[in-house]
């Protein structure tokens, strides 16, 4: 598996995961610090070994801040000062503290990684490995080269956990914009049709309507055929409306199940959707496109969802279909269920009533479930054969 493939699979719980991951980590490797407090506080003088606490204390508080902040991905002005300080009691910290100091060698490396960003992130992170081998040359060249190269790899490693998360949570975030710009598209798209249909014709009418105010009441010939092109027109324009919203009700179920295949993909929910069968009357087939539309909507406006499956069970003439996602939010799972509060599952219903189907939704485990019970051959064959007027 690519890691296209493995990325398609990544939605908020993978972000949090991430995060939390990162999080432990950085916080974890801060209780190294008690080390060189323990050698602090163990065998030097009192002022030495206040002057180390605070140091060492300062160092780390300042570690974590950053840290901490990299993770949750809120960076801000702040935080370069922060780095300043941390890089003032850096320096610092090997006069006061004992040998253990280089024990915490990887927190400034770490903090330039997670704060700069581009080529100063990379040239902070090796100009501070750098100081810490130059502020330990009195130790053995043996520690020396052992100390940098943990720091080194220490901070290299929490480094990248951390970007990692933070890239995690912008693909996610990109892949929910991605999303509602393809639903925003589409929208876009039959206003600019509706607008180039009725646009033009309203204008005519209500200039000839206007035209036609002047006409003298002698001239009522004239009047009646003013009258009669605005009809003509007026009638013309309920033509074209229809034509409009036929072709954008009238789609293929199979274009629309690659559409929302492709929007949920975008947006971080993997996609497991089952053959619908291929024998499925017209006006079947439109209905669970909108269906399938309306299931992919609310999945985008109600849900964290990650996964998305499409079931399809057939029972004699009858045909049952459920498209269910995880991720339910527990504030918004009885909106969901009974349907109260918006059209979408109300128009739903209607249009299942229309070619003898129906619809029900339920929220269980965490998982919402839209599930769509509709005729596997035309009405009128259905009906023929129940009567038993078959020929």
């Amino acid at each position: 598996m690519g890691a296209p493939e493995r990325l398609t699979g990544v939605g908020p719980g993978t972000v949090r995961l991430a995060r939390a991951g990162a999080a432990v980590f950085s916080v974890g490797m801060a209780a190294f610090a008690a080390v060189p407090l323990m050698e602090a506080l163990g065998g030097f003088p009192v002022l030495r070994a206040a002057a180390a606490v605070l140091l060492i204390t300062g160092l780390t508080g300042c570690y974590l801040w950053l840290g901490v902040r990299a993770v949750l991905d809120r960076s801000s002005r702040r935080d370069l000062v922060v780095l300043a300080v941390m890089a003032a009691l850096a320096v610092a910290v090997p006069f006061a503290a004992g040998p253990s100091w280089l024990g915490l060698g990887f927190m400034l490396p770490f903090a330039f990684a997670v704060t700069l960003r581009g080529w100063r992130a990379a040239a902070g992170f090796f100009a501070a490995l750098a100081v810490n081998v130059a502020l330990s040359a009195s130790q053995e060249l043996s520690w020396v080269l052992f100390g940098g190269l943990q720091s080194m790899l220490t901070a290299g490693a929490l480094a990248g956990l951390t970007i990692f998360a933070t890239l995690l949570s912008e693909l996610q975030r990109t892949r929910e914009e991605l999303a509602r710009l393809a639903i925003t598209e589409e929208r876009l798209r039959f206003a600019r049709e509706l607008h180039d249909v009725l646009g033009h014709n309203l204008s005519v009418i209500a200039m000839r309507t206007e035209l036609s105010t002047r006409i003298p009441a002698e001239q009522i010939a004239r009047l009646h055929g003013e009258l009669a092109e605005i009809h003509d027109i007026a009638r013309r324009s309920l033509h074209d409306v229809r034509a409009v919203v036929k072709g954008y009700r009238e789609m293929s179920l199979e274009r629309e199940l690659s559409g929302v295949r492709r929007v949920l993909e975008t947006a971080g929910v993997r996609c497991d959707f089952a053959e619908l069968p291929a024998a499925l009357p017209a006006e079947v087939r439109v209905a669970l496109a909108w269906a399938v539309r309306e299931a992919a909507t609310n999945l985008l406006r109600h849900s964290n969802a990650t996964v998305c499956l499409l079931g399809v069970e057939t029972d004699g003439d009858r045909i049952r279909v459920t498209v269910a996602n995880d991720g339910v939010r527990p504030s918004e799972g009885d909106a969901r269920t009974d349907g109260v509060g918006g059209s979408g599952l109300a128009g739903l219903d209607e249009r299942l009533a229309q070619v003898g189907g129906s619809s029900e939704r339920y929220t269980e485990d965490g998982w919402f479930t839209l599930s769509l019970d509709v005729p596997g051959r035309p009405m009128a064959a259905a009906l023929t054969s129940a009567t038993g007027d078959r020929k």
